[in-house]
């Protein structure tokens, strides 16, 4: 998925998008009403008699310039779960599926908001039994 209203990109993301078809690549333009800003690339291989998913999730611009800039991270990972994860959400981008759950990840319209105050709320539960355990007397 290429986002074409992407901030000071758009023509560089049109070139690349070109450049992606042209390869082969299937390539999405975005959702109606959505700002699509993600950085996820999902590769698919037939390995060994089997299907093998190869995932990065990056909180950066795959951009040479920017690269040198800022600091970002990466996670690149064959695991399972990851996997499925995403050809979930590439369905749901492409228009295939209107997944409402995921395994892993956070995603927003759809469980991002939700996940993120209960995520919070957790931290806020541990620390206070850190707080608990500190001040009981010995």
């Amino acid at each position: 998925m290429v986002e074409i209203k992407a901030r000071f990109d758009e023509e560089n993301n049109i070139n690349w998008a070109r450049k992606l078809e042209k390869a082969g690549v299937h390539v999405v333009y975005g959702l109606v009403g959505l700002k699509t800003h993600t950085k996820i690339v999902l590769v698919v291989r037939h390995e060994e008699e089997r299907i093998r998913r190869y995932v990065h999730i990056g909180t950066g611009n795959y951009n040479p310039k920017t690269a040198r800039i800022y600091t970002d991270v990466g996670l690149l990972s064959c695991r399972e779960g990851l996997g499925a994860d995403l050809t979930d959400l590439f369905n749901y981008l492409t228009g295939y599926s209107r997944q409402q759950s995921y395994r892993k990840l956070l995603v927003a319209p759809v469980n991002l908001r939700d996940r993120f105050l209960s995520l919070i709320h957790r931290e806020i539960e541990h620390a206070k039994m850190v707080i608990r355990v500190a001040l009981s007397p010995k």
